[in-house]
């Protein structure tokens, strides 16, 4: 009898009213627009330098995540090509830090070319040789060409 009374009375209560909207949650993987970049010539560093605002790196991306980058350009066919920043080698280098990144460049003037950041954070501790994002290594990642690391990354998969 009891059990009857105490189901009878119970009440499943209102859909209260959605939250505001937070920030993506730990596992999601951000991409930046395509930045044009403005490169300037700093004779002290006998470099071309340009930063970029990229308020999706924080310390936990840096602690734990990873970070992908690509630069995008149109060769004399007019032909569009998108490479990883990695595949450049010491021609240019990265600088990430909190909420911006320094490029260096000490053989050419890269302004005009675009680039676009991806920022992976880490969901796990493990050590260097087992991290693994959908089954790759952040060095595999870096290697791989910007289509490939869409589809990997992609919702579907």
């Amino acid at each position: 009898m009891v059990l009857i009374i105490g189901m009878i009375s119970c009440k499943k209560g209102d859909t209260g009213p959605a939250g505001p909207a937070g920030p993506a949650g730990p596992d999601s993987v951000v991409y930046s627009n395509w930045i044009p970049l403005t490169f300037t010539y700093v004779a002290t560093d006998t470099a071309f330098e340009d930063t970029i605002l990229a308020p999706t790196i924080t310390e936990g991306i840096l602690d734990s995540g990873v970070i992908l980058s690509y630069i995008q350009f149109t060769d004399q066919n007019n032909d569009i090509h998108i490479e990883p920043m990695a595949s450049l080698g010491s021609f240019v280098f990265e600088d990430f830090s909190i909420g911006k990144i320094n490029l260096f460049s000490f053989q050419a003037d890269l302004t005009g070319y675009l680039y676009r950041y991806v920022t992976i954070p880490g969901s796990k501790k493990a050590n260097s040789t087992t991290i693994k994002v959908k089954g790759y290594t952040p060095q595999e990642l870096k290697a791989m060409s910007y289509d490939q690391v869409q589809q990997v990354l992609s919702e579907k998969n």
